[in-house]
């Protein structure tokens, strides 16, 4: 299945960026899409001059697009990444705000499945931010359906002071790859 998504996203992608004429031709719900993956792009290139614009006009076309299946993968995924921007500019608290932002989402199938991104919330952690990352995961468990007891032990490693092995945790809706 993530094959198949894979090539529907990498033909849309062609026919919106390789070929402007076909625009009209695609869907609205796939602009929206779009969106997200340009945001992505944008954060792996480092083009911080277009992510916070980027970033925010995707949380304004997702409150357009409350019934896409995409919907809560726009939330977590734009609030991220201003959180990690955030944290870059060195602005801890706000960082935090949107890492509890990011969690405040219906869900989606990506959620539910492969879970939530832990990127920011590592990076809070090594800034010391242990309630705020332990809040992040006790929200997290309202949307990773499968998360087979790993934010359990993710928890339960935080109090005890280690730092958790989030492993692909730290990718999953963050790469452009990835998105579903």
């Amino acid at each position: 299945m993530l094959a198949i998504s894979r090539y529907r996203l990498t033909l849309m992608i062609n026919q919106t960026l390789l070929a402007p004429t076909t625009r009209a031709t695609v869907s609205p719900g796939s602009r929206f899409v779009l969106r997200g993956v340009h945001l992505l792009r944008a954060y792996a290139h480092a083009d911080r001059g277009n992510v916070r614009r980027l970033a925010q006009e995707y949380l304004q076309a997702a409150e357009l697009n409350r019934n896409n299946r995409d919907y809560g993968n726009a939330i977590h995924q734009a609030n991220t990444v201003l959180g990690l921007l955030e944290l870059e500019a060195g602005n801890v608290e706000r960082a935090e705000s949107y890492l509890v932002a990011s969690a405040q989402t219906p869900g989606s199938p990506q959620l539910a499945g492969m879970g939530p991104n832990m990127m920011l919330a590592k990076r809070l952690l090594e800034h010391g931010r242990v309630t705020a990352v332990l809040n992040y995961l006790t929200f997290c468990g309202k949307l990773w359906k499968l998360s087979f007891g790993r934010l359990w032990k993710w928890k339960l490693e935080i109090r005890r002071g280690r730092m958790p092995d989030f492993g692909a945790n730290l990718t999953y809706l963050l790469d452009p790859h990835s998105f579903g």
